[in-house]
């Protein structure tokens, strides 16, 4: 590699790693960027639930209590709270009537009861006269199962108030069309959560499967309402037994051994390096530090944030192994080229071809794994099957591109051809 390729491509990584540390630090508090910790590194909140029978708006059935009840009932709740996977809320069963949910980091207790008690029942209403009692009565003609997608509108131009967009599938809307083309000229009631939010006059059948929900909300309330919407409906109500803030499981004390440990483990395998593969071993100790610092960032990427929680820490630990790794396999074939002879600028070429294979095979293999306990693992699980994926990807970045560019400018620019000894021969 020429000389002028290794310092466009040793820019570059400075300026990147630059960048980052100037988020991390050095900016305003509120502008940093900040890692998000679970609920057993900090606070959060804990809700128990208890989940009830309802009777089906529509057919009148009565919906029981079962482990597939149960199941789309935490689905739900994922969707709400969750839709990713990566912000390590933890959504359990707890028997086959209860659902334990944690939210870290969220300590506004009658928000997340909010959340999680809200059943997210859209229903379409028809008024109708009983002569017998002389009053009016709603019966439901249709639910919010057939809708497919909730948005965010303006109720009017220039109107401060908000509104809910939604759009239903093909048989919710052949049975919209029907409805309101029966109700022409009468009141439909449009309900959420049994509280009816507006009672539009139908002017004429809808029957392209659009509507829309007004009701004077604030921007606020009508982005929690589509997210609801979205998500679905509870197919049950449920019942809050306990709610409650709680503190960190790891206290501030054994928080801080952590990471001494963490750092002291780091620095003896940067140790390690530097006094078994000297040159090499500096060199992928710089590039170790700058993986760290990558690896956070990644952490901190908007619409991929993590919750960093103790598997998360095991993960991304177990990527530093694997970064780790890269290099030795690297070094140990330099080392064999060495020995046979080789100029160390030679060694380096044909230690890095040799040794690519065997680091791109084992990188795959552990994200695979990484891919399979993050796609059907729990909660937890999928935090650290998610770190461990990006640590391992960042790995093979930095050990075939990082270190070696590292490696390259000592040789091009620090004459040590004399000194074959500092390259670990």
């Amino acid at each position: 590699m020429n000389k002028n390729s290794v310092i466009i491509n040793l820019t570059v990584i400075s300026v990147i790693t630059l960048v980052i540390l100037y988020g991390f630090f050095g900016v305003s508090d509120e502008n940093k960027l900040k890692l998000k910790l679970g609920l057993d590194l900090r606070s959060g909140t804990h809700i128990a639930l208890k989940l009830k029978e309802v009777v089906d708006p529509e057919s009148g059935e009565v919906t029981k209590i079962d482990d597939k009840v149960r199941d789309r009932s935490i689905q739900v709740f994922t969707k709400r709270l969750n839709s990713i996977g990566t912000s390590e809320i933890l959504i359990a069963p707890a028997g086959i009537d209860r659902i334990i949910v944690e939210i870290p980091e969220m300590t506004d207790l009658e928000k997340a009861k909010s959340i999680v008690k809200k059943a997210g029942r859209l229903e379409f209403k028809e008024k109708i006269y009983n002569p017998a009692t002389g009053t009016a009565e709603y019966k439901t003609v249709m639910d919010g199962r057939y809708i497919t997608k909730a948005s965010v509108a303006r109720a009017g131009v220039g109107d401060d108030a908000w509104c809910v967009d939604f759009t239903l599938n093909s048989e919710g809307a052949k049975r919209f069309g029907e409805i309101t083309g029966r109700m022409v000229g009468q009141p439909l009631g449009i309900f959420f959560d049994g509280t009816m939010h507006s009672e539009p006059v139908v002017k004429t059948a809808i029957t392209g499967g659009q509507g829309q929900i007004t009701g004077s909300f604030t921007i606020k309330e009508a982005d929690e309402l589509s997210n609801i919407l979205n998500a679905g409906a509870l197919p049950v109500d449920v019942e809050i037994l306990e709610a409650y803030t709680v503190s960190p499981t790891l206290g501030a004390e054994s928080l801080q051994r952590s990471e001494i440990a963490s750092i002291a483990g780091l620095a003896i395998v940067m140790i390690y390096m530097i006094v078994y593969y000297r040159i090499p071993g500096l060199c992928a100790s710089i590039a170790l530090v700058v993986y760290a610092i990558w690896n956070l960032a990644c952490m901190v990427i908007p619409g991929l944030e993590f919750v960093l929680t103790l598997p998360g820490i095991a993960g991304f630990v177990l990527a530093v192994g694997m970064a780790v790794d890269a290099n030795v396999l690297q070094f140990e074939r330099v080392k064999e080229e060495l020995w046979a002879g080789k100029s160390i600028k030679t060694a380096l070429d044909i230690g890095f071809k040799r040794a690519l294979s065997s680091i791109i095979d084992g990188h795959v293999t552990t994200f695979l794994g990484a891919l399979i306990l993050f796609w059907f693992g729990a909660s937890s699980i999928k935090g650290f099957g998610m770190t461990l994926m990006l640590g391992t990807a960042l790995s093979l970045v930095t050990a075939i591109w990082v270190t070696r560019q590292l490696l390259y400018f000592v040789t091009d620019f620090v004459k040590l051809d004399s000194h074959r000894s500092l390259f670990g021969e």
